[in-house]
This record gives C-alpha cells, sequence and structure tokens, in this order.
C-alpha cells in the first residue's frame, strides 16, 4: 500500500491547512482516508513507496485472514448480506483487535460507505487486498473475491512455511555441530596433545597431522565466526545482497533455480488470475500482480511489460516474451488464453501447474537438504573422532610401553 501525503484546506478560512500521512492505494482512496469534518482535500502527494514500521507491524497475522475469507466468502455464497456477515463473524471472536476492526467496518458499510473503503481504514490490510475486494464489489462477486484471497494467502503461506521447515532445522543443525567441533578442535584435541607431551612422548604421523589441523583450527576459528555473523547480518539486513547470493546459487544449482522460479512465478500468476478473475483489467491487474515479485530480477521485467502491453496495445504474451524471463509454458498458455477469450480458465490452470511442480520441487529440495546436513554431521563427528580418539588409540601402545 502506497504512502500519500495529503493537505486538507479548512473551507471557512482557506488560508488554513494542515498535512496528514496516509497509507492507501491509489490517490482518491488516500484523500476519502485523509478527509476531516470541515476541511476540504486541496492535493494528495505520493510519498516513497515504504510501509511505515508502525503500521505494518499492525497488520493481522495470516492465519486470520484466511479463516476471516473463508468465513465470510461462505456467508455471502448463502444470500448474507455483506454487512450481517461481518456482524456474525465478529460475534464471539477470541482476538479482540480483529473483532473491533470487524466491528468498524461493518459500521461504515452500513453507514454507505463502499466495502473496500471500509476496509481500508482499518489501514491492516495491503493494497491487494483492498484492490480485490474492490474488484469483487463492484462486479458483484464479492464472495468470490473472499474466497479467491483466501486461497491465495493459504498457498502462500504453506510454500513459505515448507521452505522455512528446509533451511531452519538442517541450518541449526549445522550450526550446532560447528560449534561442537570447533570446541573439541581448541579443547579436547590440544589437551590431548598436551598429555602425549607430558609422558615425553613424539607423536606418529598422523597425529601430527591431526595435530597440526588443529592448529589450524585455533588460529582461523574467530576469522571464521566473524565471517559467519556477517554474512548472516548482510543476508538479514540487505535485500540487494541477499538476492545476489541467490542468484550465484541458483547459476550453479539447477534444483534451486526451478524452486525459486517456480515460487515466483506460481505466486504471480496465481495473484494475477485472482485479480483479472475478479473484474481488474488486464493491465491494472499485471501491474498489481508485478508488484509480488518486487525486489527480485522478475519485478523490473514484469513492470516493462505492463508497461509495453498498456502503451502499445500488442498481445499481453507477446509483452511478457520481450521483456520477461519467464518459462515459455506460461507465456505460450497466455497467449492461447488471449486468442481464444478464455485468459481466466488459462491463468487458473497454470496455477496449479506450477503450484503442483512447486510442491514436487520443494520435496525434492528437502531431501537434497537432508542429506546434506546428513553429510556434513557425518563429516564433522568423523573430524571430532579422529581429533579426540585416534591419537589416544595410536599411542596407547607407546604409553603402555613407556609406564612398564
Amino acid at each position: 500500500m502506497a504512502l500519500f501525503h495529503v493537505t486538507l484546506r479548512n473551507i471557512k478560512n482557506p488560508h488554513f491547512s494542515k498535512g496528514v500521512e496516509v497509507q492507501a492505494p491509489s490517490r482518491e482512496q488516500a484523500g476519502v482516508l485523509a478527509s476531516r469534518e470541515g476541511f476540504a482535500v486541496a492535493l494528495v502527494k505520493p510519498l516513497a513507496s515504504k510501509v511505515r514500521t508502525e503500521e505494518s507491524g499492525r497488520n493481522f497475522s495470516q492465519k486470520e485472514l484466511i479463516k476471516l475469507f473463508r468465513g465470510l466468502a461462505s456467508m455471502l455464497k448463502a444470500n448474507i448480506t455483506t454487512a450481517d456477515a461481518l456482524l456474525y463473524y465478529s460475534q464471539g471472536l477470541p482476538e479482540p483487535e480483529l473483532r473491533a476492526a470487524l466491528h468498524n467496518i461493518r459500521e461504515r458499510v452500513e453507514s454507505g460507505q463502499p466495502v473496500h473503503l471500509a476496509f481500508a481504514k482499518e489501514r491492516k490490510f495491503d493494497g491487494t487486498i483492498i484492490t480485490i475486494i474492490e474488484a469483487g464489489a463492484d462486479s458483484g462477486q464479492l464472495g468470490q473475491a473472499f474466497a479467491s484471497l483466501a486461497r491465495r494467502i493459504k498457498t502462500e503461506m504453506t510454500f513459505r512455511g515448507k521452505l522455512r521447515t528446509a533451511l531452519l532445522v538442517p541450518g541449526l543443525v549445522i550450526l550446532f555441530q560447528i560449534a561442537l567441533f570447533i570446541w573439541s578442535q581448541t579443547s579436547v584435541v590440544s589437551k590431548v596433545e598436551a598429555t602425549i607431551k607430558e609422558i615425553h612422548q613424539e607423536p606418529d604421523p598422523i597425529s601430527k597431522v591431526i595435530f597440526s589441523f588443529s592448529h589450524v583450527v585455533q588460529w582461523t576459528w574467530p576469522f571464521f565466526i566473524s565471517g559467519l555473523v556477517a554474512l548472516a547480518l548482510g543476508l538479514f539486513r540487505s535485500s540487494e545482497f541477499r538476492q545476489g547470493v541467490l542468484r550465484l546459487l541458483m547459476n550453479r544449482w539447477v534444483l534451486l533455480r526451478r524452486l525459486v522460479m517456480g515460487l515466483r512465478q506460481s505466486s504471480w500468476v496465481g495473484t494475477l488470475q485472482m485479480l483479472y478473475a475478479n473484474g481488474i483489467n488486464l493491465a491494472r491487474a499485471s501491474v498489481l500482480a508485478a508488484k509480488v515479485t518486487e525486489g527480485t530480477e522478475l519485478y523490473a521485467g514484469l513492470m516493462r511489460a505492463s508497461s509495453s502491453y498498456e502503451a502499445t496495445g500488442i498481445p499481453f504474451a507477446e509483452a511478457i516474451r520481450r521483456n520477461t524471463d519467464l518459462d515459455p509454458q506460461v507465456i505460450h498458455m497466455i497467449g492461447i488464453g488471449e486468442k481464444s477469450a478464455s485468459l481466466p480458465q488459462q491463468l487458473e490452470l497454470l496455477r496449479d501447474i506450477y503450484e503442483e511442480d512447486t510442491a514436487a520441487h520443494m520435496a525434492d529440495f528437502t531431501e537434497v537438504i537432508n542429506f546434506i546436513t546428513l553429510a556434513i554431521a557425518v563429516f564433522l563427528i568423523g573430524l571430532v573422532f579422529s581429533g579426540a580418539m585416534l591419537p589416544i588409540f595410536l599411542m596407547g601402545p607407546k604409553m603402555m610401553n613407556s609406564g612398564s
């Protein structure tokens, strides 16, 4: 949702004005949200396209939104009015913040405000949600719009959860193994080496290699940990650095590239289908759908394709082919949809195909990550064992002879 600075001018005293910052999907809605009694909107100026921290943190969770939109969709399908659906759903809700928001939305709807503005004034729903609600209300398919939103949020949450599980647990295991390895090399192996020196025995060639490796680890581990922390901070704080690392890995790992591109294209196609099927024209829908890829290399190409399609009138599939690196399958099926006037159906088919393919790639990716984690675990445990126990086993006979 964009950020706007709205200048309000006093109706009775035109020389007096004040400024208000609001978030809204468009200039018109920003003017409505900033309106105050006794003031007229004089100017609406867009600000930097960033979400204020204090507001973004108040957004409802995805789980709450899924249940909300599913519930509203089912009641509207049963021919219950929007105001009554909001009332019935809010009754008995355990979350007081959501209950209060739905109460406010219902009051605005009953007072005659459009339903999308009633939702927008809460400032807890992003611009895509508000736009889809507006399109659903304008086309008389508000229930379908709510159902589409619930499905899209559910799909995104599912894939995000699978990806987090595939990376988080193995990452923590590997970090623990690295810590155990460093501890064994800096503490256990050094004690074994000191014990051998105390009994005035010369270590065998294998033990010498182990002790030399331990000396290297003892000297370099602070630099390694510092580099690891710097890498983690860079990935967490810099989206450009994160995208750069991801591009590097994608260029060298085919499975990762298929997974990432599948997630991005699935999200874009699903959002485009949801918008276009709910009455938003293709030019506007393509611009909004492109925003789900913002921060990736796909975003610039998709925005160029949208501008080219709207400015020149060339087929949308051709605009995508010229400006993006989307899969040929996507371009081909969008072209079929344009020629046969079945674009919503083709987009829905594409969405289902990519969701299935991405789920398969996710399963393969999880298996590979688990295998890599197991291999690293075996390797590090082998190093810990060899560093701590092998010198003792090899020096055992010499130590016994020395004792005798």
